[in-house]
C-alpha cells in the first residue's frame, strides 16, 4: 500500500499507490475538502494502513477541519476498535488503553465543536451505549452538554437521553428538575415534552414534584387540598412553558431560514445568510447577551468560512464584553478556521490598532505580506495607512517600496495589476500627503518603463497630467500638458509595449478624442487618424469610429440603444453586429463602447477599482495565498 514513489529498480519512477496520490495533493492544498474525504476513505477501508498512519491523516484533516464532527466521531470509534478482538482474537492494544484513547478523541471533538448537538449527542451515545458507563459519569457529561447547547432548539434528542439516564435510574427528583429545566429551551419539540411531563406529573407524589419550601410557598399560609396544591404547581410549571412558545414563535421564522446547522465547505446559500444576518440583528436588539453568543455560536459552525461572520461577532463581543473577549474571536478565526485567509488578518490588525496595540497590529499585517499572501497590494497599503495614521511617513515610504519591488519581482506570477495598483496609491501618497508632483511623476514615469503590460498604469498616468494640467491653467501649462499626454500615450502605443491590441483598440479611440478636445492641430488630428487605421490594418482590428449621440429620438436603428443617454459616445455597427453581442451597453458618460470584445479602458478602469473594494488579492491569486493554498472561491465573498 505504501510502495515507493521514487524508484522501481529500473531507473523509472514508480506509480505512486492511492494514499500516496491524495497525500501528496492535500499537502500541497491543505484545503482541498474532496481529496481530503478520499485519503480518509483509505486509511477507513486500507486493512495494512499502520495505525500511525491513520490517527496521523485524522489529526491532519481535523487541523484544518476541525467542525467535521462526523469525523471525530469516526476517529474515536477507530481509537476503540483498536482495543476489539481481531479474527486471532488479539486485540491490537489493551481495551482499556483503547477506551481512554477514544474518549480523549471524544473530548478534543467537543472543544473543538462545543456548539453542536451532533457531536454531543455522538460523545452521550458511546458512553451510555457502547460503554454502558455509570450514571455518574453519564450525567457529568449530560450536564456539560445542556449546558452548552441545551438552549439549541435542535437539542431534544439530547435532553431526551438525559431523561432516559434518569429514568433508568429511577431517580424521580432528578427527572422533575429535568423537566423542570427542559420547560425553560426553546426547542423545536417542546409540546412533546410538555406532554410527557403532565403524565409524568399525574405518577408521582407531591414530594417529588415540589420540595417543602416550594409547597409552602405556593401554598402561602392557605390550608389548601392536595389537588389544589398540584393544579397550582403544574400551573407554574405551565407558564414558564407558555412563556418559552412565545420566545419560540417570536424566532420562528428565522429558525425556519436555517437550512444547515453543520459545516461544510459548500457556501451557504445567500438567502441562509440573509437570515443569519437578521437573526443576528434581532438577538441584538432583543439584548440577551446569553442568548445571542449562543446564536453566534451556531451561526459560526455553518458559516466558518466567512470572514464577515467573524468579524461581526468580534465587534459585537468588544461592545457587550471588550476588548479582551473579542481578541479571542479574532485569535480563534486566524489560528482555526480563516489562518489561510488575508482578510482576517487585516481586520485583525485595524481591530489592534484602534486599541493602540501597534505593533501587534503590524505583526498582523506582517503575516499577509511575509507568508498568507506575499504579493497582496491590499495589505501593504493597509500596513502603509497605519504608519501614516502614526505620522511615519519614512515608514510609508519603505512599506511603499517594498511592496512595489516584491510585485515586481513576481511579475511572472501576473502581479503587474498588483504592482500598477500600489504604485498608484504611493503615487496618491506623495501628492496627497508630500505635496511633490515631480516625486509622483518620477514614479509614475518609472513604474510604465518597468510594467508595461497595465492597461490601469498607463490611464493613471495620462489622468495625473490632464489633472495637473487643469489645475495651473495657464496657456504653456496646457501646452506642457498636451506634450506630457502625448508622449505618454505614444509610449502606450508603441509596438514594444505589452498591452493587447484590444487595449491598444481603446487606447487609439481615447488618444484621438483627447487631440480633438485638447489639441490645436487639426493637421495632427487627421494624421494621427490615419496611423490609426494603418495600425488597425496591421492588426486585424474594425476600423469603425465612434459618433455622439446628441439626442435621442423613436425610431432609431436597432444599432442604437434607446436606453443611452444623450453624451455617451456610440459604436455604429450593422445590425448583424449588434446581435451578435460585439457592442456592449455604455457604463459611463466618459465610457467607449468594445470593439469585437474589448474592454472599453473606462470600464477597465473601473473594474480594476472595484476589484480592490474589498480585502483580497487580483482575481488571479486565490484569496488565501498567493502559493499553493486552494481557494474556496464563491465560498468566501469579497476575496
Amino acid at each position: 500500500m505504501m510502495a515507493s514513489a521514487v524508484s522501481n529498480g529500473s531507473g523509472k519512477a514508480a506509480v505512486k499507490s492511492p494514499y500516496e496520490k491524495y497525500d501528496e495533493i492535500v499537502k500541497k492544498n491543505p484545503l482541498d475538502f474532496n481529496s481530503w474525504v478520499q485519503l480518509l476513505t483509505l486509511v477507513d477501508t486500507e486493512p495494512s494502513m499502520t495505525r500511525d498512519t491513520v490517527v496521523s491523516t485524522y489529526n491532519r484533516f481535523l487541523n484544518e477541519f476541525p467542525l467535521c464532527f462526523g469525523y471525530w466521531n469516526k476517529y474515536a470509534q477507530y481509537e476503540y476498535s483498536l482495543g476489539e478482538k481481531n479474527a486471532e482474537e488479539i486485540p491490537l492494544i489493551d481495551s482499556a488503553e483503547a477506551i481512554e484513547n477514544a474518549k480523549k478523541v471524544y473530548e478534543r471533538g467537543i472543544v473543538a465543536v462545543r456548539y453542536s448537538v451532533d457531536m454531543w449527542v455522538k460523545y452521550v451515545d458511546f458512553l451510555i451505549q457502547t460503554l454502558n458507563v455509570s450514571a455518574e459519569e453519564a450525567r457529568a457529561v449530560l450536564d456539560r452538554a445542556v449546558e452548552a447547547v441545551g438552549c439549541d432548539p435542535l437539542a431534544g434528542s439530547l435532553w431526551e437521553k438525559y431523561l432516559q439516564l434518569e429514568t433508568q435510574n429511577n431517580d424521580m427528583v432528578r427527572l422533575n428538575q429535568i423537566f423542570k429545566r427542559i420547560m425553560h429551551q426553546p426547542l423545536n419539540n417542546l409540546e412533546d415534552f410538555w406532554e410527557k411531563y403532565n403524565h409524568f406529573f399525574l405518577a408521582q407524589q407531591l414530594h417529588t414534584l415540589a420540595t417543602s419550601e416550594e409547597l409552602n410557598e405556593i401554598a402561602g399560609q392557605e390550608e389548601i387540598d392536595e389537588g389544589l396544591l398540584r393544579v397550582k404547581l403544574v400551573n407554574v410549571v405551565e407558564n414558564i412553558k407558555n412563556q418559552t412558545t412565545e420566545v419560540i414563535q417570536k424566532r420562528q421564522a428565522f429558525e425556519a431560514g436555517i437550512d444547515r446547522t453543520y459545516f461544510h465547505v459548500t457556501s451557504v446559500s445567500n438567502n441562509a445568510l440573509r437570515n443569519w444576518h437578521a437573526y443576528l440583528d434581532y438577538e441584538e436588539i432583543a439584548g440577551d447577551a446569553q442568548r445571542c453568543e449562543h446564536l453566534y455560536e451556531r451561526c459560526l459552525i455553518a458559516c466558518a468560512n466567512y470572514d464577515i461572520m467573524w468579524v461581526r461577532y468580534a465587534q459585537w463581543k468588544e461592545r457587550v464584553y471588550g476588548y479582551e473577549e473579542a481578541k479571542k474571536v479574532f485569535k480563534r478565526a486566524t489560528s482555526v478556521y480563516l489562518k489561510y485567509r488575508s482578510a482576517i488578518y487585516m481586520e485583525y490588525a485595524l481591530f489592534l490598532e484602534a486599541n493602540n496595540k501597534l505593533d501587534s497590529a503590524r505583526k498582523q499585517y506582517h503575516k499577509v505580506t511575509n507568508s498568507i499572501a506575499p504579493t497582496l497590494a491590499e495589505a501593504f497599503i493597509q500596513l502603509c495607512n497605519l504608519e501614516r495614521r502614526q505620522g511615519n511617513i519614512e515608514a510609508v515610504k519603505a512599506q511603499f517600496e517594498t511592496g512595489i519591488q516584491v510585485m515586481k519581482d513576481n511579475l511572472g506570477n501576473n502581479a503587474h495589476e498588483a504592482y500598477a495598483f500600489l504604485t498608484i496609491w504611493y503615487v496618491d501618497f506623495v501628492i496627497h500627503e508630500l505635496e511633490d508632483l515631480e516625486a509622483a511623476r518620477a514614479l509614475l514615469a518609472k513604474a510604465t518603463s518597468e510594467v508595461t503590460k497595465s492597461l490601469v498604469l498607463w490611464l493613471h498616468c495620462i489622468h495625473f497630467e490632464q489633472s495637473v494640467g487643469k489645475k495651473h491653467g495657464t496657456k504653456g501649462a496646457k501646452a506642457t500638458m498636451i506634450e506630457r499626454v502625448n508622449s505618454i500615450y505614444n509610449a502606450a502605443l508603441r509596438d514594444s509595449c505589452e498591452l493587447n491590441v484590444y487595449e491598444k483598440n481603446d487606447l487609439w479611440y481615447q488618444y484621438i478624442e483627447f487631440l480633438k478636445n485638447h489639441g490645436s492641430s487639426a493637421q495632427q488630428v487627421r494624421q494621427d487618424l490615419e496611423k490609426e487605421v494603418t495600425w488597425k490594418r496591421k492588426n486585424g482590428m474594425p476600423r469603425n469610429r465612434f459618433v455622439k449621440i446628441l439626442r435621442l429620438e423613436g425610431g432609431a436603428d436597432e444599432d442604437y440603444s434607446s436606453t443611452c443617454e444623450v453624451g455617451h459616445k456610440r459604436l455604429r455597427t450593422d445590425a448583424a453586429q449588434s446581435a451578435a453581442g460585439n457592442s456592449t451597453a455604455p457604463t459611463s458618460t466618459a465610457s467607449v463602447q468594445s470593439v469585437n470584445g474589448a474592454t472599453p479602458v473606462a470600464a477597465s478602469y473601473a473594474q480594476f477599482y472595484q476589484q480592490y473594494q474589498g480585502f483580497g488579492a487580483p482575481s488571479s491569486y486565490n484569496q488565501a495565498t498567493s502559493a499553493a493554498y486552494g481557494s474556496y472561491g464563491s465560498y468566501y465573498p469579497q476575496q
